[in-house]
């Protein structure tokens, strides 16, 4: 997988398969700090009904992402929550 063809959507990545998709819908879920088991969790228990499965490895570049920008942070007991910016 290439990295840069599946973050963003081009003309072989679809938008809704982008990993900056998922990290929107990622830092939706985040009302409330989860660990990336709940997270898999809810992302796994939407994409069942789709034709489009989302992969563990895309969660964990979406997670990625989102920390790269400094839209989430770990808290200590190993979970992950949205940074409050003002």
């Amino acid at each position: 997988m290439n990295i840069q063809s599946a973050l963003i959507p081009n003309k072989h990545t679809r938008f809704s398969d982008a990993i900056i998709t998922l990290a929107g819908r990622v830092a939706a879920l985040l009302d409330q700090p989860r660990t990336v088991d709940e997270i898999w969790s809810i992302i796994s228990s939407y994409s069942k009904g789709s034709s489009a499965a989302t992969s563990f490895t895309h969660l964990v570049l979406a997670i990625d992402t989102l920390y790269a920008i400094r839209q989430i942070e770990l808290v200590a007991d190993g979970r992950v929550q949205r940074v409050n910016n003002p």
